[in-house]
């Protein structure tokens, strides 16, 4: 038995011949992944929305710009937005007269005025419902006809077989037939004259055998003859 697979002394206490006294230098290779990255924080430059730029916009304006614009594509008129803003904010910042206080009324038209867009939709509503009745009341109508020319062609398919099958019961036994001449010869097949019929009949049938040689075999001739030949 070998000693191969036992440690011995050397590597224990350590030596040049198995690598205790050599000189290990550590690598210096260092990963990509390892590499310091995203030391910085990005913030918004000129042109990105930054928070000055933010805060010199009037945003209340654009908002009622918006709302202006979008009432006006509402309604198909256009109104001067801008200037019941201006008026509005005069009236704010006016001063009351002494000893009142300042009250904010709202307009009495928006009290009773109807939406624009609630009426719109009502009346949209409205059609949907009437399409929609009537497209059930024409699946309804087309279901009914189906329903009928399907039980009509049932009835006259019953009342075919049933004449079909009278007829057979009526003919089919020639001592029972009523009326008529009836014929007791034979019906000829449709392949009784033609020229190509039972050409294998006095043909020997092959007889199966055995042959212990590969060669000689009858598959194998079989098979020569259909693949080689």
């Amino acid at each position: 038995m070998t000693t191969a697979h036992r440690p011995t002394w050397a590597p224990a206490v350590g030596g040049e011949e198995q690598g205790g006294m050599r000189i290990f230098k550590p690598s210096v290779a260092v990963s990509a992944k390892n590499l310091p990255a995203h030391t910085k924080l990005k913030f918004r430059q000129e042109g990105q929305s930054s928070l000055d730029e933010v805060r010199a916009k009037d945003l209340r304006a654009e908002l009622e710009e918006k709302e202006r614009k979008h009432f006006a594509s509402k309604s198909g008129a256009v109104s001067n937005f801008e200037e019941e803003r201006q008026r509005d904010l005069k009236l704010l910042e006016a001063a009351p007269p002494d000893g009142q206080t300042r009250q904010l009324v709202p307009k009495a038209i928006d009290a009773d005025d109807e939406d624009p867009e609630s009426s719109e939709s009502s009346s949209d509503d409205e059609d949907d419902d009437d399409e929609e009745a009537l497209l059930l009341a024409e699946l309804e109508r087309i279901k009914k006809e189906r329903a009928e020319e399907a039980a009509k062609k049932a009835r006259e398919d019953a009342e075919a077989a049933a004449k079909v099958k009278e007829e057979e019961l009526r003919t089919g036994n020639p001592l029972l037939a009523i009326g008529g001449e009836v014929s007791f010869n034979i019906k000829r097949r449709w392949d009784d004259d033609v020229v190509f019929k039972n050409q294998a009949r006095g043909e020997p049938k092959a007889q199966k055998r055995f042959v212990n040689d590969t060669i000689r075999n009858d598959f194998h001739k079989r098979f020569l003859q259909r693949y080689i030949k």
